[in-house]
């Protein structure tokens, strides 16, 4: 259980302004889902690699691929899931440490971002299990709750991660945490939520700018039935400006980590207490 927040949230409007002075000095922030991503797609394309030559060469030689190699192959497709499960938990963690590390001493690095991982590693994984198992709760009672369910799910769950992390709270002590903090201060983080997802929805459009040109350059014209290929301008277009926002949707995931841990740390961080006024006559030693 926290104790009652003593602290009213930072005004929103401040929150944003800190947030984004403090991105601008630390979008180091922004690198591990960055690094996670590059590692994931690099593994991927290693196992494609490799099972594509086993098809090839066991198709020219017209036999099925061994059984030796099929379970090396499922082995290998079964570490991958692992790593990628392993550099999804490391990603969040190191992100959402280096950006307690920024509110707290005003710079982070990956070293806080590691840290954050050996330390809060175990009770983030804890808390993905018990989200997953609040997540098929709201889907059974969508239908019940006309929705309202699942849309709460979202909202309801939001400071989970910043509460492992910078609250140092267990697993599942974490996600009753978010619950009582989003019902303790409903209208602020009701804000916080859907500004910061509304921000996220809309970079997301900068992705479908390039390619609904690409998308209408295949359709079939009038009287014809195979679809086109777009030139290779259109293509190259299409894919630079997949790829640009692709690159704001991992840099806002750093400045999102900074203003959701802001805002949590808002909420839970009591202010320092006054000492007592002295009697009167009291003589204060100076």
């Amino acid at each position: 259980m926290i104790a009652p927040p003593v602290r009213d949230p930072l005004a929103f409007d401040a929150l944003l302004s800190s947030s984004w002075a403090l991105f601008r000095r630390n979008w180091i922030v922004a690198l591990p889902p960055v690094i996670a991503a590059l590692l994931i797609i690099i593994g991927i394309v290693i196992l494609a690699v490799l099972a594509f030559a086993v098809t090839v060469s066991t198709g020219s030689m017209q036999q099925q691929p061994s059984t030796p190699v099929i379970l090396v192959l499922a082995l290998l497709y079964v570490l991958l899931c692992v790593g990628i499960a392993a550099l999804s938990l490391w990603a969040y963690a190191a992100m959402f440490g280096m950006a307690d590390a920024a509110w707290e001493r005003g710079t982070a690095t990956i070293a806080d971002g590691n840290a954050a991982f050996r330390a809060r590693g175990g009770a983030l994984l804890v808390a993905v299990i018990g989200l997953i198992g609040v997540g098929i709760v709201a889907l059974i009672l969508a239908l019940p709750t006309l929705f309202i369910a699942l849309l709460a799910f979202p909202l309801f769950t939001m400071y989970v991660i910043p509460a492992v992390v910078s609250g140092r709270r267990g697993g599942f002590e974490a996600i009753g945490d978010s619950f009582r903090l989003v019902r303790a201060f409903f209208l602020p983080s009701l804000i916080a939520f859907v500004v910061l997802f509304g921000i996220s929805y809309g970079i997301s459009f900068i992705g479908a700018i390039p390619i609904v040109p690409l998308e209408l350059a295949t359709m079939p014209g009038a009287g014809e039935t195979a679809m086109r290929i777009p030139s290779i301008p259109l293509i190259i277009f299409g894919g630079i400006g997949y790829l640009v926002a692709i690159a704001l949707q991992l840099a806002y995931a750093g400045f999102y980590a900074i203003a959701l841990v802001g805002l949590y740390r808002s909420l839970v961080v009591p202010r320092p207490v006054p000492p007592p006024a002295p009697a009167a006559g009291e003589i204060v030693a100076t």
